[in-house]
C-alpha cells in the first residue's frame, strides 16, 4: 500500500510532496523560532529550472533589490516579473510554482514565513509605556502582520512593542533582521546607524 501510495503521489500533481522554498542556492537563513523563519533571499540567473516548491507558511517580506524572475505554475503557465525595491511582500501558504531568476543583477528580499495557522493574539503592553508607532499609514496591515516604514533618522523615543516584531533592514546587498519579542522596551530600533527599516509587527 505504501509502494502504491507513492506512486499515486508522483503521477498525480495534486498529490505531489513539493520541496518548501527554502532552503536553497541563494539563501541564507536569519531567524528561526517559534514564530517565525526568516530568510535572506536572492534568485540568480542560473540557466538551470530549480524544480517547484510549495509554500508551507503564510509569508511576508521586503525585497530590497530590484530584479527579474520567470514564475511558473505546475500546470505550465509562465510568468514574468520585474519586481522594484521596496515592495512588501504578502503571500498565503499553499502556493506552489518554480521561480527562475532572469536578471544579472538578482533580485533580492528578506521574507518572513509566519509559522502557525492564524493570529497567535499574543500581546504585552507594558504599563506606562506607549506602544510602537511607526509611519502615519502601515504599508500593509492585514490579520496576520501589520507592516510599518521606520526611517533611520527619526528621533529615538521611548516605546514597547507590544506584539512580537521582526525588524528588518538592509545594508547594500546584504538583508538583516532581529525579532523582538512581545513587551521589548526600548528607544532606537537594534539596526545600522541611518538604515532605513521596515517593522513586522506580528498578529
Amino acid at each position: 500500500m505504501r509502494l502504491l501510495a507513492l506512486l499515486l503521489s508522483l503521477l498525480i500533481p495534486g498529490g505531489q510532496n513539493y520541496p518548501p522554498p527554502y532552503p536553497r542556492p541563494g539563501t541564507t537563513a536569519l531567524i528561526d523560532n517559534e514564530r517565525v523563519q526568516v530568510w535572506d533571499v536572492s534568485w540568480p540567473k542560473t540557466g538551470e529550472a530549480p524544480g517547484i516548491h510549495r509554500h508551507l507558511y503564510d509569508m511576508t517580506g521586503l525585497y530590497y533589490w530590484p530584479g527579474d524572475r520567470r514564475i511558473t505554475q505546475p500546470d505550465g503557465a509562465v510568468r514574468n516579473i520585474s519586481t522594484r525595491a521596496g515592495q512588501i511582500q504578502w503571500q498565503l501558504k499553499g502556493i506552489t510554482h518554480m521561480e527562475e531568476g532572469t536578471s544579472d543583477d538578482p533580485l533580492r528580499a528578506v521574507m518572513i514565513e509566519l509559522k502557525g495557522d492564524g493570529p497567535s493574539g499574543r500581546r504585552t503592553a507594558p504599563a506606562g509605556v506607549p506602544a510602537f508607532s511607526g509611519s502615519a499609514m502601515p504599508l500593509l496591515d492585514n490579520d496576520r502582520v501589520v507592516v510599518w516604514d521606520y526611517p533611520g533618522t527619526a528621533a529615538p523615543a521611548r516605546h514597547a512593542h507590544v506584539m512580537d516584531t521582526v525588524v528588518v533592514w538592509t545594508e547594500g546587498r546584504a538583508g538583516h533582521a532581529v525579532f523582538l519579542p512581545a513587551g521589548t522596551v526600548h528607544a532606537a530600533e537594534p539596526i545600522s546607524a541611518g538604515a532605513n527599516a521596515r517593522v513586522f509587527e506580528l498578529k
